[in-house]
């Protein structure tokens, strides 16, 4: 820059530095570099290549213009470079915005980034399953009729527990109404195999004499008692046992030949955690003579029972207890007894001393069902059921001895068969209960009473080798097998088997069927 004496004009920030120039406050053009003759020389002599990696000859102006360029480009490289960067960036977004939106599945595996929230699995302390039994045999109101609401237990029952496994207990529940002791639930814990238990009690007092053994079932949600009856000298009781730690509220809906029956007091039932609520059946829907109850509870999962008493005048007629059973499109029940006819079902009064099975689809369709006895023979019959009415099929014309009853439906059924003992010394009945098939080992409950005998019915459609007791048995095909067990428990190994125990004498007859093993409590998997 060249010196003057004058002072300079500041400079304005919008003036630009593109021209090379010196900066002059006059209109003089710049001066060109007048090369020397030296330089003039060494530019003759050489032969410019125009590369200025290679042409060293090239004179300082050359190369500093060179030079020059060379940095512009190198900018302009640069530029160019940032941004295309810039511009891949944007498209990365817009990538990822696609992505978001197309899912994961949409890039290649190896590219594919999962994320997965921490979680840990908490397992309980042990693993736990749980039965409630049915309890004491009960009278609602006095023997003098004074006091209709009165309830007492006039029978404790006999309880066996069948386990592969583990710690079990008893935990006594109680009545709230009076205060009594009630059902036991049956509990187990440190192992995850099957758990069976099972009651039965003999009662001979006032009015009440028969036999009767019955399931300790698992709690449910919902469930349906398929026997019962409140038509004059039929006593029906409902048992509801709540077994958790927190209270339930049930609604009961009874359902007869014609349909739902209309009832007072029967919904919004609270049952208190670790007590039974009793109801006379009589006292919501009285008059019903072929009944089908159905539980649904909330709050809390329960287990309900029906205690069915008949008397005839001044006759006893006997006593059961009807197990739960679940809606669904198949069910078989085993060990039902068809007796020889008396005669005495011709009597006013005595026509439920008869077989009969009773069927209740919530919805109504067709349905199929298969009689079959001890030697293979069958008898098929089809038909269809109305919505919501319960039906009886009498058996007294099948042929006498034990049968297995296969029921298959297009719609949820529920299914019981009624069989009877009648002898001089006195009348019995009991209700068989459909089941589901169960696989693998089991050990079933055996509780004391006359001339207990194992039902086996399989469901298969291939032979098989099953073990009792470590016995080995060939079933055939949707075989059937009865034998005489002993009490306490039996062990059974095979898969797709309906099991169920039954007893009889000439004057008593009693049994249950053994509901599938639930799953066992697994733990929870908890998100941090």
């Amino acid at each position: 820059m060249t010196d003057r004496d004058e002072t300079p004009d500041p400079l304005d920030e919008s003036q630009q530095f593109d021209d090379p120039s010196p900066i002059r406050d006059d209109e003089e053009p710049p001066r060109e570099h007048e090369p020397t003759e030296a330089e003039l020389a060494v530019e003759a002599e050489a032969e410019p290549s125009g590369d200025i990696a290679s042409d060293v000859a090239l004179t300082d102006r050359e190369a500093a213009a060179n030079d020059a360029a060379e940095s512009r480009r190198r900018f302009e490289r640069r530029d160019a470079v940032r941004w295309s960067a810039r511009g891949l960036a944007g498209l990365a977004a817009a990538a990822l915005g696609v992505g978001a939106v197309l899912g994961a599945t949409a890039l290649p595996e190896d590219l594919r980034a999962q994320a997965q929230a921490p979680s840990t699995h908490v397992l309980p302390a042990s693993p736990m399953q749980s039965r409630v039994c049915a309890g004491p045999v009960l009278r609602v109101g006095t023997a003098d009729g004074q006091d209709a609401l009165a309830l007492a237990a006039i029978e404790e029952p006999s309880v066996t527990v069948g386990s592969l496994g583990g710690d079990v207990a008893q935990v006594p529940l109680t009545m709230r109404q009076a205060e009594l002791p009630g059902a036991a639930s049956i509990v187990q814990r440190g192992e995850s195999s099957t758990l069976s238990a099972a009651q039965s009690v003999s009662v001979d007092v006032d009015a009440v004499r028969g036999l009767a053994a019955s399931e300790c079932a698992e709690t449910r949600l919902e469930q349906w008692l398929v026997g019962g009856s409140t038509r004059t000298g039929r006593q029906t009781t409902l048992t509801i046992a709540n077994g958790s730690e927190v209270a339930a509220s049930v609604d009961v809906t009874v359902y007869g030949p014609d349909g739902p029956v209309e009832t007072v007091g029967s919904t919004g039932v609270a049952v208190g955690a670790g007590q039974v609520e009793v109801l006379d059946l009589a006292a919501i829907a009285p008059g019903v003579a072929d009944a089908v109850v159905h539980v649904a509870s909330t709050g809390a999962p329960v287990t309900a029972h029906l205690q069915q008493t008949i008397t005839r005048g001044l006759e006893r007629g006997g006593f059961d207890v009807v197990d739960p059973v679940s809606a669904l499109t198949g069910a078989v029940l085993p060990g039902v007894v068809v007796a020889e006819p008396s005669g005495l079902e011709t009597q006013p009064d005595y026509d439920d001393t008869t077989p009969v099975l009773r069927l209740l689809s919530p919805t109504g369709g067709a349905v199929r069902v298969v009689f079959q006895s001890g030697d293979g023979s069958t008898i098929e019959s089809e038909g269809s059921l109305e919505a919501g009415r319960v039906t009886d099929f009498p058996l007294d014309e099948l042929p006498v001895g034990t049968l297995a009853v296969r029921i298959e439906s297009d719609a949820p059924v529920v299914a019981g068969a009624r069989s009877v003992a009648i002898a001089g010394e006195g009348l019995d009945f009991d209700w068989v209960a459909g089941g589901q098939p169960r696989s693998g080992a089991s050990s079933i409950a055996v509780p004391a009473g006359p001339g207990a005998r194992l039902h086996v019915v399989s469901t298969s459609d291939a032979e098989q080798e099953i073990t009792i007791d470590g016995e080995a048995v060939r079933l055939p095909a949707m075989g059937v097998l009865e034998r005489a067990v002993d009490g306490g428990a039996v062990e059974v190994v095979g898969d797709d088997l309906v099991i169920g125990v039954g007893y009889r004498s000439d004057s008593a007859i009693a049994g249950f069927t053994a509901s599938p093993q639930g799953p066992a409590a697994e733990g929870v998997t908890v998100l941090h």
